[in-house]
């Protein structure tokens, strides 16, 4: 079962230390497990858990403490606390990393441990499982596999050498075994650790979930500062195992090496520690593998270069010459029975002999599988130039500069990390130099072009100025002019209010001639009517007057005189007869003038109500004019005000 909380990695970052020095990158021993990104424009380098073998280097020359690790540590001990029956097993390298590993001991128990197992054991049933398998022959070579880390380095990247891993379990997993199959402990199980990577075998289901708690020496120290527990305050304790023979000697370097050779007799036996060695080494091992060249019968590889003393969950401030002399105080303490017991070799031999009557070998038994790693892709020739085209690496020389600033040995192993998304040309020194070189020169450029545009604009500008006080001054002139039309538009407008004034004024002349005509119309109408009466008087008058001189000449002598009168009355009809008609005649004329008059003060009527709107209409316009006037003056200002400002 995997341990860790879900979505949680074993190493991760802590993005706000992160500097993006790319340290992890350069001594991390498998290419592709970091990944180089930005956040806010800063570099940040993370783990890639799919790659990543959780050796812990990362976080041993990280200078900016941007890296940790999870382990059990809070698990175990809230468990513990919760009455789960835990027993611990601990690593041999607990004598070098704890000045009294008995007081640990001790603290355990009193914590609530019910056992606690010292894998030293283990490391002697491991060491009697490889000299049984070599000795049977089922491999003629095999290489050692208590380090977790070499393991899952060759389960993830190196699948070819699967069947080489030694088929034993660790001695974590072998006193593990010994415990549930021998001695019917039924207790969950935690490992106190030196080593990081020891989750990795822990949750491998080919470890069959024997131990649960993966507890580190360094987790395990902070948890106890946090809590205030002060190991010196604990009583000392005993391991519950039966007690070791050379296993002891498993967490230094050739441990194993040691307890083979103490035992085994005469063998080929390669011994490998740290990073710089081991895997250059597993690729060697791999071609002489393909070649058919003889290899070690067994070969004693760890990643860390000191051994797990100094393991990558250890208390790393334990000086060697210290650890030195704590293993040597332990050989002594041991070979010091009270009985003046057995060297720690004869005690190997004799564990061995009982392990051979006790012990049923298929029992420690370990199988491999190949981790699901997708490989990581190789560029094309084309590719590879394209990619060295984007970093400006254009020439042989340039393409093999390998300064190992990006992390990476060589240029080509970085281009084929960009190839794969896992850097970012930004990354490479060069590249950035190249750049800053092309933006120099861009600047200087610019510059250039910026000073001929300063000097055009300088010309443009002494050019302006003198436009602008040309235009000034063409404005000041337009807007004299302009107040003087205002002026007299004023003027117009005033004197077309006198026009408007008369013109009313001639309106009204024009409305009392036409009431006069009309009364003349009227008189005119009766003095027809009274010469039409006069001219039938007359008429009346001429017809007595006939009748008048027919009556004298009837009385002969004595009508002369009357006759005569008649004759009168007849030539005072006939002349007013005359006189009337004459008048009638001058009335039709006079009527006739009468109505033209009238016709005639219409007209004039009309064409002074359409010549007053014209006068109104061209005053509003006038007014209108005026306004826009006094806007444009005003604009005209504001605009050679803006203008004169922007020149200061």
């Amino acid at each position: 079962m995997n341990n860790i909380g879900l979505g949680e990695e074993t190493i991760f970052i802590i993005e706000e230390n992160c500097q993006g020095c790319n340290k992890c990158i350069r001594n991390c021993p498998v290419f592709g497990a970091n990944i180089s990104y930005t956040r806010d424009g800063e570099t940040k380098v993370r783990v890639n858990p799919e790659m990543c073998i959780h050796c812990g280097k990362c976080i041993e020359v990280c200078d900016h403490n941007a890296r940790d690790y999870r382990d059990d540590t809070e698990r175990f001990f809230r468990d513990l606390q919760a009455g789960e029956e835990i027993s611990v097993l601990v690593a041999p390298a607990a004598r070098a990393n704890f000045p009294n590993y008995k007081r640990v001991i001790g603290y355990l128990k009193e914590a609530g441990a019910r056992m606690v197992y010292d894998v030293s054991f283990g490391a002697d049933i491991t060491v009697w499982a490889y000299l049984q398998t070599l000795a049977k022959a089922e491999v003629k070579a095999m290489i050692a596999q208590p380090c977790p880390v070499i393991v899952t380095y060759v389960e993830k990247h190196q699948p070819a050498l699967l069947d080489y891993l030694a088929p034993v379990q660790s001695p974590l997993m072998c006193t593990a075994i010994y415990l549930r199959k021998y001695k019917g402990c039924r207790d969950r199980l935690a490992f106190l650790s030196p080593c990081i990577g020891k989750g990795d075998e822990i949750n491998d289901p080919n470890t069959q979930n024997l131990v649960e708690y993966n507890v580190t020496f360094k987790k395990f120290l902070a948890y106890l500062q946090k809590k205030g527990v002060k190991l010196h305050e604990y009583p000392e304790g005993d391991f519950d195992d039966p007690g070791c023979g050379l296993g002891y000697v498993f967490p230094r370097p050739g441990g194993l090496r040691e307890n083979v050779e103490a035992i085994g007799g005469n063998l080929w036996i390669r011994q490998m520690e740290g990073q710089e060695e081991a895997y250059p080494y597993l690729q060697s091992y791999e071609e002489r593998l393909e070649k058919g060249k003889e290899l070690p019968a067994l070969v004693d590889i760890l990643n860390c270069p000191y051994g797990c003393n100094k393991g990558t969950g250890a208390c790393q401030e334990a000086d060697l010459d210290d650890i030195d002399l704590a293993l040597q105080a332990f050989a002594k303490e041991k070979t010091k029975d009270k009985k003046g017991g057995p060297h720690l070799k004869n005690r190997s031999e004799k564990l061995f002999k009982i392990f051979n009557k006790q012990l049923a070998l298929e029992d420690f038994r370990r199988r491999y599988q190949k981790r699901g790693v997708q490989p990581l892709m190789e560029p094309t020739r084309e590719e590879y130039a394209e990619i060295f085209l984007r970093l400006h690496k254009d020439t042989p020389e340039a393409q093999s500069l390998n300064c190992t600033a990006c992390g990476y040995h060589t240029c080509r192993a970085m281009a084929k990390a960009i190839f794969n998304q896992l850097d970012r040309p930004e990354d490479c020194m060069d590249y950035n130099r190249k750049e800053v070189i092309r933006e120099n020169l861009n600047l200087e450029e610019k510059n250039r072009e910026i000073n001929r545009m300063l000097t055009e604009i300088t010309a443009l500008s002494e050019e302006r100025q003198k436009r602008a006080e040309e235009l000034t001054k063409r404005i000041h002139e337009i807007t004299v002019n302009m107040e003087e039309v205002y002026r007299g538009n004023e003027q117009a407008a005033q004197e077309i209010e006198k026009i408007v004034h008369d013109v009313d004024e001639v309106a009204n002349y024009a409305e009392k001639l036409r009431k006069l005509v009309g009364e003349i119309n009227e008189n005119v109408g009766h003095f027809t009517e009274a010469t039409a009466d006069i001219l039938g008087v007359a008429r009346q008058t001429k017809i007595l007057s006939l009748n008048a001189g027919i009556e004298a000449a009837r009385s002969r002598e004595h009508g002369k005189g009357f006759n005569v009168l008649a004759q009168e009355i007849k030539r005072l009809a006939d002349e007013t007869q005359n006189m009337a008609e004459e008048a009638l005649g001058n009335e039709e004329v006079i009527q006739t003038l009468v109505t033209t008059v009238f016709e005639i003060s219409n007209t004039i009527d009309q064409k002074m109500a359409a010549v007053n709107t014209a006068i109104k209409n061209i005053s509003d316009i006038i007014q209108e004019f005026i306004a826009q006037g006094e806007e444009m003056v005003a604009a005209t200002t504001n605009i050679v005000h803006d203008y004169t400002r922007q020149l200061d």
